[in-house]
């Protein structure tokens, strides 16, 4: 997608603001931090796709998942923080047994986790594999084509030709009994862990979900394997999940701690109104929302109110895509890109995209975020205070030639949050001499017709970008890998929004 020293250009990372209250109507725990009982109210700007864990993906459909849908591993959010990336065991009993080869991992399953009603019945091993079934199986519909899980579940032998409808069973999958399951791998890969930890591999009673088709069909009628299960489900406005009553916290380690009886989860609210919710005490936490900077000194000084005050970083980078085509003109150039590199006013960026709400996004500097194996802060290109040094980047223009400036094409979002991060950007490009011309699109169209589209590479030099990682951790097979390597961009991509797994 670009080269790496370009993709140290301007890699901009942003924090999410949490700020909760007290559950409704709750009843104190005696001994312990935290209450029991009532109604956790959350509120998001955000309106997921659906519920189905087979097409969840994206991060707030992943946190909501965490909830019903518990994995073979997952993450310990309680502990020290050097740790709290390392996969640890959930439905798994412990550890696997890998064979020599390391392609073979034996799982055993931890006895007594129960689906909630009215499947009612424990977790057996042929619940995993019905899972990576039906996120593999592109004979079914779904807002992904392929699969977003597809990449992982392709290290399983035999999954590519089930996927193309050449087998009827991934032969990498086995379960001797209700209690193993086995997985062959094409290939060793020492990041297996961390992958199951997705709501993508979460395990799906086979004799339930086959009476719904994967997607819409499933999702207001999921059956919960953690501490929840969904009551109600209504598209774009509201998720209502209740206990799962065959939960039992003494055969879940990580959350042990669901003590609320009931999640409301309203989507699509606008920022003002969720800050107006929590201000008057309709609503305990935003998943996206920052705090208004107005607010936050107030917020501070109150010590009640500073106690339920947090900040709660994602693993989420924005930055610019540079194009290195010899036939992309100017931005081919390597000293082109250290000019943008170095013209990028970043605190001017995070304090635009934040608006009236407080900034309280990482600078970053490189294409790991904070929480992901391997990364340590680096800037290749440092400016003073990260407000970008114009001197320098028109010195790299005039040596590659343009002592005049020039101007870039630059694709990025016509409207929504980030659509006020244009500004800064030509403001900062514009003090080093170099003008942009700026394409702007709506949405996810700004992925979708335009930069995951390989055809469109050479419309624009410069794309206003974003990329998630799917888990923490050894997560290079999921950040790195994808962003460096042009052969998983699906040529198809721009004929439909579901034929690319491009996505922010």
């Amino acid at each position: 997608m670009r080269s790496a020293r370009g993709s140290r250009l301007a890699c901009l990372a942003l924090g999410l603001a949490l700020l909760g209250s007290a559950c409704s109507w709750p009843r104190q725990d005696a001994g312990q931090d935290g209450v029991r009982g009532g109604t956790l109210r959350v509120v998001t700007t955000d309106v997921i796709e659906g519920l189905d864990t087979a097409i969840t993906y994206t991060p707030f459909e992943l946190a909501i998942a965490r909830t019903y849908a518990r994995t073979l591993y997952g993450y310990d959010l309680s502990a020290p923080p050097d740790q709290v990336t390392t996969p640890v065991a959930d439905i798994a009993a412990g550890l696997p047994q890998v064979s020599a080869d390391q392609r073979s991992y034996t799982f055993t399953l931890r006895p007594g986790v129960r689906y909630a009603p009215p499947v009612n019945r424990e977790v057996t091993a042929t619940d995993f594999i019905t899972a990576i079934e039906r996120f593999s199986d592109d004979s079914m519909p779904r807002r992904l084509a392929p699969s977003a899980g597809q990449q992982y579940a392709n290290l399983i032998v035999g999954a590519e030709a089930f996927a193309a409808g050449k087998a009827e069973r991934i032969s990498g999958l086995a379960a001797p009994d209700a209690r193993t399951l086995k997985i062959t791998l094409v290939q060793p890969a020492g990041d297996l862990l961390s992958i199951l930890t997705l709501a993508l591999f979460a395990p799906v009673p086979r004799e339930y979900a086959a009476h719904y088709a994967v997607g819409p069909n499933y999702d207001g009628h999921v059956v919960g394997s953690g501490p929840y299960t969904v009551n109600s489900y209504i598209p774009g406005r509201l998720i209502v999940l209740d206990r799962n009553l065959n939960w039992d916290a003494a055969t879940d380690p990580l959350r042990r701690r669901a003590w609320v009886d009931r999640i409301q989860v309203r989507l699509g609210v606008s920022s003002r109104s969720i800050q107006q919710a929590i201000d008057h005490q309709q609503a305990d936490l935003s998943l996206d929302s920052h705090v208004p900077q107005a607010r936050l000194a107030a917020l501070r000084a109150d010590p009640e109110l500073a106690r339920r005050l947090s900040v709660n970083p994602t693993a989420c980078l924005w930055f610019l895509t540079l194009g290195t085509h010899r036939a992309a003109g100017a931005i081919a150039d390597v000293r082109v890109r250290q000019a943008v590199n170095y013209a990028i006013d970043k605190v001017a960026y995070r304090d635009a995209v934040a608006g009236r709400y407080t900034p309280n996004g990482e600078l970053a500097s490189t294409i790991l975020a904070p929480g992901s194996l391997g990364y340590r802060p680096y800037d290749l290109y440092p400016t003073p205070g990260s407000r970008g040094d114009p001197a320098k980047a028109k010195a790299l223009l005039a040596e590659a030639g343009y002592p005049n400036g020039l101007t870039l094409g630059f694709t990025t979002f016509g409207s929504g949050n980030h659509a006020a991060a244009t500004k800064p950007i030509q403001e900062s490009l514009a003090r080093a001499g170099i003008d942009l011309k700026v394409k702007r699109y709506e949405g996810n169209d700004v992925w979708f017709k335009s930069l995951a589209v390989p055809a469109k590479r050479l419309e624009h030099q410069l794309g206003y970008n974003a990329w998630c990682p799917d888990y923490l951790g050894d997560n290079g097979r999921g950040t790195i890998v994808p962003q460096y390597d042009g052969r998983l961009l699906n040529p198809n991509v721009g004929a439909t929004p579901a034929s690319t797994t491009t996505r922010p």
